[in-house]
C-alpha cells in the first residue's frame, strides 16, 4: 500500500514546509502533496495560505524519489490546457513524478472574493466533465479542437511532453454519480478522505461507472486518507491535535486515527481491505515529525505484513 504526506500549506512558513518535503523524501515516502488554494480553508479562514503550483516544482526541486502533486487543483481556476502544460512542466522539472490531481471546486469564499465563477452544483460538474476530457487529451500529446459549453480550443496542444509515458491524473471528490464518472473516463487515481465503510461504497459505485464507460476499473487506484497520530500514550496523541486546532482556529481538533504502530497499521489496512490502494496522511502546522518518522519507520513495515495478509481481488 502506498503511502503519501498532505503538508497543509495554510499557517506555515516555506522553511517549514521544505525542512518536512526532504524528511519525507529521505524516509521512503510515496507521494507528497499541497493543495491548491488561496486563502486557509481550514479553521480561521482569513489567514495565509500559499499557492499550490508554486510549491510542487519547489519540492521537485528538492526532492529526488517522492512523486509530488495536488490535492486537488480547481478546474475553475485555470483554463485545462494551461493546467496541462503546467502539469508536463512539473513532470519534467521532478523527472517524472508529476501527479496532476483535478477537482471541480467547491470553496465559494474564494471565488466569490477573486471573482471566479464557481457555478452551481450541476455546472460544476458539466464544467469539470469538459475540463477533465481537455487535459486527458492534452497530456496524452492528443492535438484538440473542442467546443463546449464552457471551453472552445482550435488545434491545441501541449508542446512540452511528460518524462512519464501516461503522466497520472487524479480526481477528487466523492459525488458518485458525477464526479465518479468523470473520474472513470479520464483518471488514474481517485481520492476522497472518507472512512473504509464509505470508501468501500464509492469504489463499488467507480467500478459500475467504469463498466459503463467501457473501461478496467483495475486502471484507476483508489486513494484514501486521513489524520494519523502515532503515540504510544493516546494523552499525548490528543494533545498534538490540540496544538494543531489552536495554531489554526478549528473549533475542535481534528478526528484522526491514533495509537501505537501496530494499532495505527491495522486501523489504516481496513482501508486496503475496503479497496483502497494507497492512503495521504494529513499534517498541519504545528508539524509533527515524530508521527512522520515512526508512520515510515513503525507502522509500515507492520502495514505491509497485512496487506500482504489480504489477497488483491480480481477485479474492484
Amino acid at each position: 500500500m502506498d503511502l503519501g504526506i498532505n503538508l497543509w500549506p495554510q499557517n506555515t512558513t516555506w522553511p517549514s514546509m521544505r525542512e518536512r518535503a526532504i524528511l519525507a523524501d529521505r524516509l521512503g515516502f510515496d507521494s507528497l502533496w499541497v493543495w491548491d488554494h488561496f486563502y486557509a480553508i481550514v479553521g480561521d479562514t482569513h489567514r495565509p495560505n500559499f499557492e499550490g503550483w508554486q510549491i510542487q516544482p519547489a519540492y521537485a526541486a528538492i526532492t529526488q524519489h517522492v512523486k509530488i502533486g495536488c490535492l486537488v487543483s480547481s478546474i475553475t481556476h485555470r483554463h485545462p490546457a494551461v493546467l496541462a502544460n503546467m502539469a508536463t512542466t512539473l513532470d519534467n522539472i521532478s523527472n517524472g513524478r508529476a501527479i496532476l490531481g483535478i477537482g471541480a471546486g467547491w470553496n465559494a469564499i474564494e471565488h466569490n472574493a477573486y471573482g471566479i465563477d464557481l457555478g452551481t452544483p450541476r455546472e460544476r460538474s458539466d464544467r469539470f466533465a469538459e475540463g477533465a476530457k481537455i487535459i486527458r487529451q492534452l497530456v496524452d500529446g492528443q492535438r484538440v479542437t473542442f467546443s463546449g459549453n464552457y471551453y472552445q480550443l482550435v488545434n491545441a496542444e501541449v508542446l512540452i511532453r511528460p518524462i512519464q509515458k501516461r503522466l497520472p491524473i487524479l480526481v477528487g471528490g466523492g459525488g458518485e454519480q458525477r464526479t465518479l464518472r468523470t473520474a472513470a473516463r479520464y483518471a488514474d487515481m481517485w481520492h476522497a478522505f472518507e472512512s473504509p465503510e464509505v470508501m468501500a461504497r464509492k469504489i463499488a459505485i467507480l467500478k459500475k461507472h467504469c463498466e459503463d464507460v467501457g473501461r478496467d476499473p483495475r486502471e484507476i487506484e483508489p486513494i484514501g486518507g486521513g489524520w494519523v497520530v502515532v503515540r504510544d500514550d493516546e494523552a499525548k496523541a490528543k494533545a498534538q491535535l490540540a496544538r494543531v486546532a489552536e495554531h489554526h482556529g478549528m473549533s475542535a481538533p481534528p478526528s484522526a486515527i491514533i495509537g501505537g504502530p501496530d494499532e495505527v497499521a491495522e486501523k489504516i489496512s481496513a482501508h486496503w481491505k475496503a479497496g483502497v490502494r494507497g492512503f495521504i496522511v494529513r499534517f498541519a502546522e504545528p508539524f509533527d515529525d515524530e508521527s512522520i518518522e515512526r508512520l515510515a519507520k513503525e507502522v509500515r513495515p507492520r502495514l505491509k505484513e497485512l496487506v500482504s495478509e489480504t489477497p488483491e481481488p480480481v477485479s474492484r
